[in-house]
C-alpha cells in the first residue's frame, strides 16, 4: 500500500506541475525506500548568431547574421538567395548550449527555405576539426523547415558549441533560405 500511495502521489505532483523531477525522486525514495535515477530529457533549439562569410555565392538581404530569425516576411528580413547550381554560402555559426554533461540523444541541422521548382540543397557542418556533408534533402515551393541528420557528426557537446555550416546548391532556380538551426535532444540523469 506505501508503494502505490508514493506512486498515486507522484503522479499527482507531477501532472500538477508542483515540484521538479530532482524533488520527485526524493519523495519517491522516501517513501519506497532506496534510490530513484530521474531520467529527465530536453530539447535545445540553437539558433545562427555568426557568419564569417567565408563563402559569398549568394546574395545577401538585410543585415548579419542572415539565418538568425525567421522573418522573411517581416519588413526588414534576413535572409540569402540565389538562381545559381553549385554555390557555396556561409560559414553560420550557433549560439553556444551552455551543456557538458548530458547525454545527446540526437541533433538535426534545420533549414527554413524554399526552391521555387523543389531543387535539393546540400548542407555542409563543420564539427571543430573538419567539413562534412549532410546530404541534400528536397525544398519546396513554400517556405518550411528542411533536416538534415548529424547525430554521428555532432556527437559531444564541443562539437556542438563549435558547429558552423555552409549550403550548397544542385542546381540553378530560386532558393531563398532565411533561418538555420541545431535541434538537440539529450537526456541527463539526476
Amino acid at each position: 500500500m506505501k508503494r502505490i500511495s508514493a506512486i498515486v502521489l507522484a503522479f499527482l505532483l507531477v501532472v500538477g506541475g508542483l515540484v521538479s523531477t530532482k524533488v520527485l525522486a526524493s519523495i519517491l525514495a522516501t517513501f519506497v525506500g532506496g534510490t530513484v535515477t530521474v531520467v529527465e530529457s530536453g530539447t535545445l533549439w540553437l539558433y545562427v548568431n555568426s557568419n564569417d562569410t567565408s563563402r559569398m555565392d549568394w546574395s545577401e538581404i538585410g543585415i548579419q547574421p542572415y539565418l538568425d530569425v525567421v522573418d522573411h516576411d517581416l519588413g526588414e528580413p534576413n535572409y540569402v538567395a540565389t538562381d545559381v547550381g553549385d554555390a557555396l554560402e556561409g560559414d553560420f555559426g550557433f549560439m553556444d548550449s551552455g551543456r557538458s554533461t548530458e547525454t545527446i540523444t540526437s541533433v538535426t541541422v534545420q533549414i527554413y527555405g524554399l526552391h521555387a521548382t523543389g531543387n535539393n540543397l546540400e548542407v555542409f557542418v563543420w564539427d571543430s576539426s573538419s567539413w562534412t556533408s549532410l546530404g541534400e534533402q528536397a525544398f519546396t515551393s513554400s517556405w518550411g523547415w528542411v533536416n538534415y541528420t548529424a547525430t554521428t557528426v555532432l556527437n559531444t557537446w564541443a562539437k556542438i558549441d563549435a558547429a558552423k555550416i555552409y549550403l550548397k546548391t544542385s542546381a540553378s532556380g530560386i532558393y531563398n533560405v532565411d533561418c538555420a538551426r541545431l535541434q538537440v535532444e539529450y537526456n541527463s540523469t539526476g
